[in-house]
């Protein structure tokens, strides 16, 4: 099986980075976020045991010690500040969120959210829409959004070149003499990027989806030229710098890591367990362990707050290809 293509079908490169300089801050000891996330995942088990209250003085607990908070984390605690009818908390939370990049349209359309809409309060939000809007447009790199993004733009029309191959021999070919060369120049901007600025997510480009989406594509070539990769084995150790500087999150880092497992293994490695729908007991354990230990919530904690979602209305947030529940077997 070719890996990317199954990747890129369930989903321009610049030389500007050339003269890029070392404009990257250190991560003070107070700011590791691997406390930030293992805490995040304690609110989420909280949560799945609607201890409302109790998870929402963890997000509270977090948002206290952090200058940069990731925009999912404002949208459910908003939430949870409603469930537990404290609206004015929520409105602080939601402009908060505003201020990192929710735009009032998409509230607009969260239905658990309606009643805020009622409030007269709410008023006081719509006048500050623009003046919230601001504040993040202003924050991040723009610059390097542009560029980032223009590569993503350029690895998906690459990819989708596989479509006009008709068997996965033809598909492996392709990968490996087309993409291959490809991929390793939009591998080496990105390494770049990192070296000079940070991992490029949302911390710094407002995106949590696009540079990872490259790596991963990188690692899904083909078993034969992933196996003999040098490139992310060599960077894989930055990335986990990046989790703990609060440039990438865990969930992006599985989407990577996942993918490079899968295809080196053939699929057999369960590894995180992001791209399977099952898991023995046995897999289970070892898949909560990784999970663990990067400060990612267990499967049976991501699959109770699934449930949740569908019985109250509330929205977590996980990205699209988290969102579906792994069936465990004995």
């Amino acid at each position: 099986m070719n890996y990317i293509f199954a990747f890129c079908l369930a989903f321009n490169s610049t030389g500007f980075l050339q003269t890029f300089s070392d404009k990257r801050q250190p991560v003070s000891s107070e700011e590791n976020y691997s406390a930030y996330h293992r805490t995040i995942a304690q609110a989420h088990i909280r949560i799945a045991h609607q201890d409302y209250k109790e998870a929402l003085d963890l997000y509270e607990q977090v948002f206290k010690s952090y200058r940069f908070v990731f925009l999912k984390d404002y949208k459910v605690a908003t939430q949870l500040a409603l469930q537990l009818g404290k609206q004015e908390v929520a409105f602080i939370y939601l402009k908060k969120g505003m201020a990192a990049g929710w735009k009032l349209k998409e509230v607009k359309k969260v239905n658990f959210l309606k009643n805020l809409q009622r409030n007269p309060a709410w008023e006081m939000v719509e006048k500050q829409r623009d003046s919230l809007q601001s504040v993040y447009q202003k924050s991040g790199n723009g610059e390097l959004r542009s560029i980032v993004k223009r590569m993503f733009n350029k690895d998906q029309r690459k990819a989708l070149l596989a479509l006009f191959t008709f068997s996965a021999k033809r598909q492996d070919r392709y990968a490996e003499k087309k993409f291959a060369p490809h991929s390793e120049k939009q591998f080496a901007e990105l390494r770049r990027i990192i070296n000079a600025y940070g991992y490029p997510g949302e911390r710094l480009i407002h995106n949590r989806y696009w540079a990872s989406v490259i790596l991963s594509h990188h690692n899904s070539i083909s078993r034969t030229y992933n196996l003999n990769d040098s490139l992310y084995p060599a960077i894989r150790p930055k990335l986990l710098r990046a989790i703990e500087s609060g440039e990438l999150t865990p969930e992006e880092f599985v989407r990577i890591d996942d993918w490079y497992i899968a295809s080196t293994s053939s699929g057999q490695e369960k590894h995180f367990g992001h791209l399977i729908s099952s898991l023995t007991r046995k897999e289970l354990e070892k898949v909560n362990q990784l999970r663990e230990e990067i400060g990612m919530i267990s499967v049976e904690t991501a699959n109770s707050l699934i449930d949740l979602q569908s019985q109250t209305g509330m929205n977590f947030y996980f990205p699209s290809d988290f969102g579906k529940k792994i069936t465990i077997v004995n």
